[in-house]
């Protein structure tokens, strides 16, 4: 169990972000899962012939087992709320030799397994060999993905930040994840080692990132000593689940007709109208008109990320969506 005692202050630096450098290293570990969630599994089997042979991932390579476990300078903790990748592969090759030494004893305490044990003689090598890794993981793995996990990810973004600021942060952290327990003050993290590990913040802030292929928890302790991290599986992360291209139940269409439906439907993912009229292959214009009667209804929700406008589900129309996919056909005849 880890241990983050927070104080007020603490309280005041806790912050949301999103980094696909820690969605990368997730996707990493469920990549080595012997029986990932069925949400993911057409990803990971399909991922898994992609990469099979590639010569290319240096450190990343799926022969190196990482149990869980990652030097945490491989996944740095963001410094902006919505970062750019290719800026965080940097930050990776930036990082000083000290610094790597300490992040991989802690990882493999009785010494890493190739390549990582040869970091220690050629730091720099290794580490543009790591970032050149990353960045063709990422291109292979996730570049294409990213757009549909950045949707979910948002959603969540926007339904903490109502809550930090309807609730404070102590409600966000009491309903974080089974594995996240609050109890002032302090906050335990139900994994890792068995004896308890207490971190101390000591003036870093405590950032929060959500992620859509971890099942559980990720903490990251960098011994650049910026921040303390903790990585928490996204709601709505299932909602990405391929299915066999099963049609979907009727009764919506028949109530809302085809098109508002679909649009209802695809908003179990936060999207904008671009992203949702090239999710749906309909027009800008006809997915607007779809939303705006929508919104009118009380199904839907709008909010502003910068300058973009993002369109959900409110609870009435999650609701909707459930109650008519859960009625028995033979009463809804």
């Amino acid at each position: 169990m880890i241990r983050i005692e927070l104080t007020d202050d603490d309280f005041s630096r806790t912050r949301l972000a999103l980094s696909p450098l820690w969605e990368l290293v997730a996707s990493l570990f469920l990549l080595h899962r012997d029986e990932p969630p069925a949400e993911h599994r057409a990803w990971v089997e399909r991922t898994r012939r992609t990469l099979a042979g590639r010569t290319d991932l240096g450190p990343l390579d799926l022969g190196v087992s990482y149990a869980h476990c990652c030097p945490d300078f491989m996944a740095p903790v963001p410094v902006d709320p919505l970062a750019d990748v290719e800026e965080e592969i940097e930050r990776v090759r930036a990082t000083e030799p000290d610094a790597m030494a300490a992040d991989i004893a802690e990882c493999w305490p009785d010494g890493p397994p190739p390549p990582w044990d040869r970091f220690a003689a050629r730091p720099r090598e290794m580490a543009d060999r790591l970032a050149e890794g990353l960045h063709a993981y990422w291109q292979a793995a996730l570049a294409d993905e990213w757009p549909r996990l950045r949707a979910v990810l948002e959603g969540e973004v926007l339904g903490r930040a109502r809550s930090l600021a309807l609730s404070g942060p102590a409600a966000v952290l009491d309903e974080l994840h089974p594995r996240v327990r609050w109890r002032a003050p302090m906050l335990d993290v139900l994994k890792g080692p068995e004896h308890p590990i207490d971190v101390h913040l000591a003036g870093r802030p405590l950032v929060l990132i959500p992620l859509v292929y971890e099942g559980g928890v990720l903490v990251g302790s960098p011994h650049d000593g910026n921040a303390i991290a903790i990585g928490y599986q996204a709601r709505g992360a299932s909602a990405l689940r391929e299915t066999d291209g099963d049609a979907p139940d009727e009764r919506l269409e028949l109530l809302l007709g085809q098109g508002r439906a679909a649009v209802l439907r695809a908003l179990a993912r936060p999207a904008t109208t671009t992203e949702l009229a090239a999710r749906l292959h309909y027009a800008p214009s006809t997915v607007s008109a779809h939303l705006d009667v929508l919104v009118r209804a009380g199904l839907v929700e709008r909010h502003r990320v910068r300058r973009r406008v993002f369109y959900g589900l409110n609870d009435t129309g999650t609701s909707l969506v459930a109650l008519l996919a859960d009625i028995p056909a033979a009463l809804s005849a």
